[in-house]
């Protein structure tokens, strides 16, 4: 069936959006610099944590809260402030703002002489990294058409990837060379804070392009703006439906979570590791497990629209739910080829299931609904991944003793909640709504329920 909109806002939209721009790759290319800088300091202490520990004279539990909390409070107090910014601001500066805090933040965490130094260091860090994005998405989406939007997120995918591989590979190497070969200018400083140091003026001189970037012009700039009340109450009635689905993300984000904090940790205590020789390898397997994963699960997702079931859409997120719960068990496997294997899938499987979740809030909500939706659930991950799986694993590790005690903690942290988020996924696919438009959609919010004029 055809639609035929009529009026002011079909005269506005007749022109091609190819006629009214062309996409701007160098402005792509810098976004993409850009949020790989900031995921690469985002996590580039992770491979450095048990050198700063040592360092500093911290426990677990401090540890827990200067990688897991610190970062995670910025994202999820500050996300929609900033989202509105974004909305009402000029973004390049802002996004200059924001690249030079994660800049600022690393290098203060060279200095820094205690624990409530690093913390405060590391949160500053996190202001920038953990809010850019939809800064980065918003002028994404002013620089290129839309029928090129798709190929455009992809380049700032890989960045993302690439950074959050570069965290570990960049991070593992400097400090075994700095180990050998410390700054001339700083040679007592410790090599974590040296590695910091480093990396934080190599972002810093990332900012410098970001003033040579004009404001684009914003483009398909809508006029309904639902209140937040309205938006509110849609996403109750959606209830059934997004309660368990959260359950899910929030489960399985624990497991995912808890392992990007802590198999550097675990990889040095228990498998005699450094630095040096796991930051390559653990780059390679985030970075290839998370393109692997995006891919699957979109054409999975796609696949899953079309089955004649109820959620369908959510059957790959199940299938990748169920073979993750296994690979939960990377932190216990008797080698370190067993324990990079292992952790592939299991990261290989969270990419799936990030990538089918946000697929199904796409598909599945109301456009005008999608938005609250999808923030809930990047808070709700942020919680969850960060100060909620380190500060659970931190305790745990204390009360657990032996020198396995931090990867028997994740590894039944893992096998628990991925048989929550299991049951999360299975429930939410039985009560998945019809997708917007759709015949059975428009059956069920008929005021007689839909038993008029639908054949069986």
């Amino acid at each position: 069936m055809t639609t035929v909109s009529t009026g002011p806002a079909s005269e506005l939209a007749a022109p091609s959006s190819g006629a009214l721009r062309k996409t701007k790759w160098s402005v792509i290319w810098l976004l993409t610099l850009t949020i790989f800088s900031a995921l690469t300091v985002g996590g580039i202490l992770a491979p450095l944590q048990e050198a700063a520990k040592a360092d500093l004279g911290l426990d677990d539990l401090q540890l827990g809260l200067i990688v897991g909390v610190a970062g995670a409070i910025p994202a999820t107090l500050l996300a929609m402030p900033i989202a509105w910014l974004v909305d009402h601001g000029t973004r390049t500066r802002i996004l200059i703002v924001l690249a030079s805090m994660w800049a600022l933040g690393a290098i203060g965490m060279a200095f820094v002489d205690n624990f409530y130094a690093l913390f405060a260091a590391r949160l500053v860090s996190g202001i920038g990294a953990g809010t850019a994005f939809p800064v980065l998405i918003s002028l994404l989406a002013d620089v290129c058409v839309p029928e090129r939007r798709g190929r455009s997120m992809l380049v700032v995918s890989i960045g993302a990837w690439a950074g959050a591989g570069a965290s570990f590979a960049i991070g593992g190497t400097l400090f075994g060379y700095l180990e050998a070969n410390p700054l001339t200018m700083f040679p007592d400083m410790a090599p974590w804070r040296q590695t910091h140091l480093l990396v934080g003026l190599g972002s810093a001189l990332c900012v410098l392009p970001l003033f040579l970037m004009r404001e684009p012009r914003r483009h398909e700039v809508g006029n309904t703006n639902p209140s937040v009340k309205a938006a509110l109450r849609a996403f109750w009635r959606q209830k059934a439906f997004l309660g368990p689905l959260f359950v899910g993300n929030f489960a399985g984000g624990l497991a995912e979570g808890a392992a990007a904090i802590w198999m550097g940790s675990v990889l040095i205590r228990q498998y005699n590791q450094t630095p040096g020789q796991f930051g390559v390898w653990v780059g390679v397997v985030i970075v290839v497990s998370g393109l692997l994963g995006s891919v699957i699960g979109g054409f999975a997702a796609d696949a899953g629209q079309k089955l004649k079931m109820r959620g369908g859409i959510l059957l790959p997120a199940l299938i990748a739910t169920a073979l993750s719960i296994p690979a939960s068990l990377y932190p216990v496997m008797p080698t370190v080829s067993g324990f990079a294997w292992v952790l592939f899938f299991l990261l290989i499987g969270g990419s799936i299931v990030g990538l089918v979740n946000n697929a199904a809030i796409a598909v599945l909500i109301p456009n005008e609904e999608r938005a609250l939706c999808l923030a809930a659930l990047k808070i709700v991950g942020t919680i969850v991944g960060g100060p909620i799986a380190a500060v659970i694993i931190g305790w745990v590790s204390s009360v657990i003793s032996g020198p396995g005690s931090l990867g028997v903690a994740l590894a039944w942290l893992g096998v628990l909640t991925g048989i929550i988020s299991l049951i999360g996924f299975w429930i939410a696919m039985a009560n998945a709504p019809a997708p917007p438009g759709s015949l059975e959609a428009l059956a069920e919010t008929a005021p007689d329920g839909g038993k008029e004029g639908v054949h069986d």
